[in-house]
């Protein structure tokens, strides 16, 4: 402590107003410090304060899931909306052991039951995710319905896309998934169109109502 006693005996010699000004600097050094480490104190410990920004929590825009796709018919036919295909019902009136239909597409409403899994379907398997079911040829005859089924691995149940869009039964190519000729029919709700649909010969005559495209539903 020799060093504060020395230099309080080298302030006694100075005049009053000096040690005035001395110890009134000091005062206002001692408070700036005291007020620094107090500004210091409240950031830290403040949960906005920028110590605390984690660069992982920094929140990314939201990326749209797409959850299954539409199986649309390339030709419009009769309905410039396209036809898709489609479980007949809607809602909780859905009927899962009814055969499958083509119905105007459903976008902008609830569409659930003309799903299928993309992923699936590139491993030849027409697969609705809201059911967990599959669609299965009835048999692999012309005029064949299309149903709904467990999934499994069966014969009538593996499906090949072809380049050109026919949807056809792997181990019988020759049969395409046909939309039935002809007009829609009435099915209801804003001006609705609906038309069978089931397994026919593949060929040129019929292209139009076998070739097929993926839609994203909107």
């Amino acid at each position: 402590m020799s060093g504060d006693t020395h230099l309080v005996s080298m302030h006694l010699d100075v005049p009053n107003k000096t040690i005035v000004i001395i110890v009134s600097t000091t005062l206002i050094a001692w408070v700036l410090v005291a007020a620094c480490t107090s500004s210091e104190g409240r950031d830290s410990a403040t949960p906005g304060g920028a110590s605390d920004v984690n660069p992982t929590e920094v929140a990314e825009p939201e990326q749209a899931i797409v959850e299954g796709v539409f199986l649309r018919i390339i030709e419009p036919l009769d309905e410039a909306r396209g036809y898709c295909i489609d479980i007949p019902g809607h809602l909780a009136g859905v009927r899962l052991d009814s055969p499958l239909q083509v119905h105007t597409c459903k976008h902008g409403i609830w569409n659930q039951d003309g799903r299928f899994d993309a992923d699936a379907l590139e491993n030849g398997v027409l697969r609705m995710p809201e059911y967990e079911l599959c669609l299965q040829a009835e048999n692999s005859s012309n005029g064949a319905r299309l149903l709904l089924r467990s999934c499994a691995q069966e014969e009538l149940q593996r499906w090949e896309l072809q380049d050109a869009g026919q949807i056809v039964l792997a181990a019988f190519p020759q049969r395409c998934i046909t939309v039935a000729d002809g007009p829609g029919r009435d099915a209801g709700g804003p001006q609705y169109l609906m038309q069978s649909v089931g397994l026919d010969s593949c060929t040129q005559q019929a292209s139009d109502r076998q070739r097929w495209t993926t839609t994203i539903p909107r």
